[in-house]
């Protein structure tokens, strides 16, 4: 799986949503982290944002 790690600017066009998650990334192994979400939203599209580190 290639990562890209790049910063910048996102501008997503208007959409419509029904529920907002919020979710913390936990570690799962030595080399990755995960989030769960629901069952229902296997095969949507999904956005992560990576706050900046202050």
């Amino acid at each position: 799986m290639a990562v890209n790690k790049t910063k910048g600017r996102l501008i997503l066009k208007e959409i419509q949503f029904n529920q907002v998650y919020e979710r913390t990334v936990h570690k799962c192994n030595d080399r990755a982290g995960k989030i769960t979400l629901p069952l229902e939203l296997i095969g949507k599209r999904v956005y992560v944002v990576v706050e900046p580190e202050e």
